[in-house]
């Protein structure tokens, strides 16, 4: 067996165990599920943080160089000086725009979990199909696995945002 097959199923080991927790099938899918999705979220927070940790040098420079354009600006305007405003204005709109998708980049990075729980589901749950109750346009009678996942993720997203980190030797 090579290093990827015995990490996959690894994984797989690790990510079923809550679906076989309960003895009730119904309620180890619900458990199992609202589990991954925890993990997800927990999983993506920490990349968000290690992120920000390596890169952190570099997101003070871009905020302050936002900030110092921004004053530069803003005295060039008082001092009457248009045409500085204006030269200054256009380097804090690179400076917002760079800080801005610095931002967006980082943020994704704590979305790589979901579609890799959702792969997983897809491989593990595939031929399981949900009826409704209702005809939904573009979903039909039944519904997948994905389907009960993105809002237990969205879930697991707004509970874990309401954690506040302690307040330690924080800069």
């Amino acid at each position: 067996m090579d290093f990827v097959s015995g990490f996959v199923e690894a994984i797989d080991y690790f990510l079923i165990a809550p679906y076989r927790w309960p003895g009730n099938p119904v309620i180890g899918w619900w458990t199992g599920t609202a589990v991954l999705a925890a993990w997800a979220a927990l999983l993506g927070k920490i990349t968000i943080a290690l992120v920000f940790r390596v890169n952190r040098s570099y997101i003070k420079e871009t905020v302050g160089e936002v900030d110092q354009r921004h004053t530069q600006s803003m005295n060039a305007l008082k001092a009457g000086d248009r045409a500085a405003y204006r030269a200054i204005n256009r380097l804090a709109n690179e400076a917002f725009g760079k800080s801005f998708f610095l931002q967006v980049a980082m943020a994704s990075a704590s979305l790589w979990p979901v579609p890799c729980a959702l792969a997983w589901l897809q491989i593990r749950f595939s031929s399981i199909q949900f009826p409704l109750a209702v005809d939904l346009p573009l979903v039909g009678h039944n519904v997948g696995a994905s389907f009960i996942f993105i809002p237990l993720y969205i879930l697991a997203r707004i509970m874990l945002g309401k954690v506040k980190p302690r307040k330690g030797n924080r800069e």
